[in-house]
């Protein structure tokens, strides 16, 4: 199949979805399907600390057009940064292009990102199949009431909608009540594996405990903190903290750690390629997020082999188990609760290694790119062939 993939998100910015789009294309390719890439050139993308704005050869084709614009406004979606890509005519230069490509498959990410996933899916030709993956939970606000009505005519155009997660699911009904199909993130165990080498700066007779995320509030960093100067104020130095992440709240989460627990906690910044290192750096990987439609991070971390403390937040709750993987807590801001589950792990090499050897388990078994590539290759097939995919069980078809 011809495969066009378009989304506002690919590297050099980092995060979720851009590594998503980049799995999908690389797995499709590998499976003999002819892939390009859609998206923009982004306006002066943040650094990352290890030089990861390089990233492996493609093995597919990039088209760039407009330029992707990063935004963050407060209270809006989900409230994460977002990035849009804007050109002139742009809607006119994606429809001439896949004119030309005759794409089989034009698959947008994040169709609720205005406005070029919107006008992707405008000018998709009649005879190509349109397929969208959402990728978030948000909450019903007044902007999504806005935006929905301006755009939902595109979403029941769509042949196909998949979500992550069920946990996308629930905040999509209210705006846009159609069928959706679950296919998952999925995730390179090979580059995300226990045998990665460790950060040996961060070594040593202590045990660390890793937080990755960007520094969005919803990402619960002053959570992490709040637990880890109660642990500090226990163990001493004994245990350091390792935060892996950058944004413009920096100032205000170094200003939350204790004096005396200050210098053992290790901000490395904005990482790519180097995350699999510092997590397999860490004895226990915490993630207090308070929203999240799936969690990479917490996949990425379980794919490492490190046990994790998590919220107990739906999409995490769809991902691993409690008392299997890791342990999860309850509610995402107590910072209390998660640091007396971190206490319970970090005492019990036993446990950690248990559910480090569970979670790497689950990553491969379940999330691997050929696995979720294949599930893509099935859905596509079923619906140029008309049907209802085959593989879909009932309760990830209903909207609920």
């Amino acid at each position: 199949m011809r495969i066009a993939i378009v989304s506002d998100f690919y590297y050099p910015v980092l995060g979720g979805i851009t590594e998503h789009v980049d799995g999908q294309a690389r797995a499709l390719s590998a499976r003999g399907h002819e892939v390009t890439l859609v998206t923009g050139r982004p306006f002066r993308p943040g650094r990352a600390a290890d030089g990861g704005e390089t990233w492996p050869e493609p093995t597919f084709e990039i088209v760039r057009l407009g330029v992707g614009l990063p935004l963050y406004v407060p209270y809006w979606g989900n409230h994460a940064q977002t990035v849009h890509t804007l050109a002139p005519w742009i809607g006119r230069k994606l429809g001439a292009l896949f004119a030309d490509r005759r794409f089989d498959v034009v698959h947008v990410h994040a169709p609720y990102n205005p406005p070029f996933p919107a006008w992707a899916i405008e000018h998709t030709p009649y005879d190509s199949l349109s397929v969208a993956t959402f990728h978030s939970v948000f909450p019903a606000t007044a902007g999504m009431d806005i935006e929905a009505a301006w755009i939902r005519p595109l979403i029941e155009r769509l042949d196909g909608r998949i979500c992550v997660s069920e946990a996308c699911i629930g905040s999509l009904a209210p705006y846009f009540p159609y069928t959706y199909h679950v296919i998952p993130n999925g995730i390179d165990v090979d580059h995300f594996s226990p045998g990665a080498a460790p950060v040996q700066e961060l070594m040593g007779d202590h045990l660390n405990i890793v937080f990755v995320g960007r520094f969005d509030p919803r990402n619960g960093l002053d959570t992490m903190i709040g637990a880890y100067n109660l642990l500090f104020a226990d163990r001493g130095p004994q245990v350091h903290l390792i935060v892996v992440g950058d944004g413009p709240l920096r100032p205000v989460y170094e200003r939350q750690i204790d004096g005396a627990a200050r210098p053992y906690v290790h901000f490395a910044g904005r990482l790519n390629r180097t995350r699999p290192n510092h997590l397999v750096s860490g004895d226990v990987f915490c993630t207090p997020c308070n929203k999240a439609s799936f969690g990479m991070v917490l996949l990425e971390a379980m794919s490492c082999g490190r046990p994790v403390v998590a919220s107990r937040i739906s999409g995490f709750q769809l991902l691993m188990e409690h008392g299997r993987q890791g342990l999860m807590v309850s509610p995402a801001d107590a910072a209390d609760r998660f640091a007396q589950a971190l206490e319970s792990l970090l005492a019990d090499a036993g446990e950690r290694s248990r559910m480090g050897d569970q979670g790497r388990l689950t990553a491969v078994e379940h999330y691997s790119w050929p696995r979720i590539a294949a599930q893509l290759e099935t859905y596509y097939g079923d619906l140029i062939a008309g049907r209802q995919p085959s593989w879909a069980n009932a309760k990830s078809s209903l909207v609920s």
